[in-house]
């Protein structure tokens, strides 16, 4: 996988005062790893968000800190946004080994159609939307393929066993978890209201019957 180059600078902006950095434009952020102190950075807004949605969390980042001729392969490990408007507002860069292998959350994509789902006889449900994987940093990947074009019964599904392996990556989830499975389609408002209205005639007929049984044996107990 390719890097995607990102410009930084140093930062001197600490603690209750990156509220001022983040209304200038910049924000906040931290280079670290194995060999590396951390080191406070910062980065401009729109710089960053380019660069987040072409990387994300799974792809090689060449940082550069201030005029450095040389870059910082890095990931970005952990993306603080605001609840209420999903702008970010701190990320920390792991800087990598490219000779250790690294932990990520690739993407699971599904592709193709189950034939029970295009026939309106199942509804497709996705329990996995991503899966942890550990590889080189050269052998990074940002998602992964889920063919649904098999799944044809109610019986079917598809496991992390299932799934291509590419080269050089290791699953680590447990290989029978289960990525997609299908199950019964739910049956429309117009079929839910008959039903519930056939199970209040049979509760009005069953209450229609115990009453009859009880007048029954009071009047036979009076005789």
């Amino acid at each position: 996988m390719e890097s995607v180059e990102l410009r930084t600078e140093s930062r001197e902006v600490r603690g209750k005062k990156v509220k001022r950095l983040r209304a200038s434009g910049w924000i906040p952020a931290v280079m670290y790893g194995p060999d590396t102190p951390a080191r406070p950075i910062q980065i401009e807004e729109r710089a960053l968000y380019q660069t987040m949605q072409q990387a994300g969390s799974t792809a090689l980042i060449a940082l550069y800190v201030d005029k450095e001729s040389s870059s910082n392969m890095v990931l970005a490990r952990d993306i603080q946004r605001d609840i209420l408007t999903s702008q970010i507002l701190h990320v920390d860069f792991y800087q990598v080994r490219m000779t250790e292998k690294v932990k990520t959350m690739p993407r699971l994509v599904i592709v193709g159609k189950s034939p029970l789902v295009s026939a309106g006889g199942a509804v497709m449900i996705q329990a996995m939307t991503e899966v942890e994987v550990e590889c080189l940093p050269t052998d990074l990947i940002d998602s992964i393929e889920v063919d649904v074009s098999g799944l044809e019964t109610l019986d079917d599904n598809i496991t992390i066993s299932d799934l291509p392996v590419p080269d050089g990556v290791t699953f680590l989830a447990d290989p029978g978890d289960v990525v997609t499975s299908l199950v019964a389609p739910r049956l429309t408002l117009e079929e839910e209201e008959e039903l519930e209205a056939e199970a209040e005639l049979e509760l009005e007929a069953e209450a229609e019957f115990e009453a009859e049984a009880e007048a029954e044996e009071e009047a036979t107990a009076e005789e």
